[in-house]
């Protein structure tokens, strides 16, 4: 059969995506990349909060349309918004065929012959599964990058947040499992790994292995991988042994992605977070202190019960002030199930977009401010585009995870590049969130291993 895949949400899911990939490829299965040139549309869902809800609702309606048109024979709806509202889904969607929760992903295969042969399919249990080295995927990322998801689940309870209900109590993986999958990445060509999880830093606590996230890192280095990058921390769990590892060990880019969610001892207290505004600020102090030139992502929040303009104020002040390179802010959702939504002081819609406006508009300024800085440096940065007939090669720096940071675009002489090379740049200008760089006179190439002119 010919399948399409519309994937939404996070990288976790992403990877789950990649498995059910790989399990369908390995049983002949062919896949498309529009649905309506499929026999069956995927869709692998967020319901996180209201706006992926709806933005879920939108695709699964849309690949509906398709069936209704004849254009599709089925559709299946898989992942989180399956596991959160359970068979609910069939009342949501009275035309889907399937539904498949975050547990349930490695029984795709199941799932699409029995929907093939004209049945409803229900699988969504109670969340468990953790994929390992010997699943097969198939990489929804560029060839040369590849996210390894190094634990599912979550016990951290905080008071917003549907994870632990989606996905379970925190599950890790045994770390020689993590370690072969890496030395696979590498041999298919992969030459930046990025580790995720719902909180990488709490990776071990649950098993018993003396393995933490540190020990984990060293031993990746001997796996030949180019970049290891490290996503998702928690500044509860964030520790000094962590930062002595990006400083150490080669392979480990100097970058910390800690989303701190408030900087108001206030807010976080109602946010259930463990931690307190000093706590941050002393991380963000040693983080720097002990990684050369680290680069600082985070995620806040605003409009949450309770936040008031003094509360914001501190935020925003903290932004202003540039204890952070990137940022991603979101706007408070009331998520039903969790303390939160019933909580007093509930901010209005309005006013929490426009402080989220706000801390938009002051990173943008830190973050050009810091990229003028740069003009004139050189940098190593990995390309993840070759030039097109319109459009410049892409490429990143240390600093700039995937699809979440900034991009530097390369002018002049390209034309050796190609996607996972490492190059030498001058940095030329800076645009907003992206930087633009002339490559230097010399580049190596991550596939040749040497260096042209």
């Amino acid at each position: 059969m010919k399948i399409a895949f519309i994937t939404l949400g996070c990288p976790k899911n992403l990877v789950d995506t990649e498995v059910m990939l790989g399990i369908l490829a390995q049983a002949g299965h062919q896949f498309a990349g529009d649905p309506a040139e499929a026999d069956v549309a995927i869709v692998s869902t967020c319901s996180f909060i209201a706006a992926a809800v709806q933005e879920s609702r939108e695709v699964i309606d849309g690949c509906l349309a398709l069936k209704d048109r004849g254009l599709v024979e089925r559709v299946v709806v898989a992942g989180c918004l399956p596991q959160r509202y359970g068979e609910r889904t069939w009342d949501m969607f009275p035309g889907v065929d399937g539904v498949v929760g975050c547990s349930d992903f490695e029984r795709i295969d199941d799932v699409v012959r029995e929907v093939l042969e004209g049945r409803r399919v229900y699988r969504v249990g109670v969340p468990y599964a953790l994929y390992d080295d010997a699943s097969p995927r198939v990489l929804g990322t560029p060839a040369h990058l590849a996210y390894v998801k190094i634990a599912d689940g979550c016990d951290n309870n905080c008071a917003y947040c549907t994870i632990p209900t989606l996905r379970g109590r925190l599950r890790s993986r045994e770390p020689h499992s993590v370690v072969r999958e890496v030395l696979d990445l590498v041999e298919s060509g992969v030459r930046e790994v990025d580790l995720i999880a719902q909180d990488t830093t709490a990776y071990g606590t649950d098993i018993a292995s003396d393995t933490p996230l540190p020990d984990l890192l060293s031993a990746l280095d001997d796996t030949g991988v180019l970049w290891v990058r490290v996503l998702y921390t928690h500044p509860a769990h964030v520790t000094e042994e962590l930062f002595s590892a990006m400083a150490g060990i080669p392979s480990v880019v100097p970058y910390l992605d800690m989303p701190i969610q408030h900087i108001s001892d206030r807010v976080l207290e109602r946010m259930g977070r463990r931690t307190d505004g000093e706590r941050i600020r002393a991380l963000l102090r040693s983080a720097r202190r002990t990684v050369p030139g680290i680069a600082i992502r985070s995620s806040v929040m605003t409009g949450f019960p309770g936040e008031t303009e003094d509360d914001f104020r501190e935020l925003h002040e903290f932004i202003r002030a540039g204890n952070i390179d990137h940022l991603g802010v979101f706007e408070f959702s009331p998520e039903d199930g969790t303390p939160a939504c019933s909580m007093p002081g509930q901010v209005d819609a309005e006013t929490a977009s426009e402080r989220a406006r706000l801390l938009i508009e002051a990173m943008e300024v830190v973050t050009e401010a810091r990229g003028r800085e740069l003009v004139g440096r050189e940098l190593d940065v990995m390309v993840d585009a070759s030039a097109g007939v319109a459009a410049p090669a892409e490429a990143r720096t240390p600093g700039q995870a995937w699809e979440m940071d900034g991009i530097v675009f390369l002018e002049g002489e390209t034309g050796g590049l190609a996607p996972g090379d490492l190059a030498r740049v001058t940095v030329t200008g800076a645009r907003g969130f992206d930087l633009i760089a002339r490559p230097s006179q010399r580049v190596r190439s991550a596939l040749g291993g040497g260096e042209t002119a």
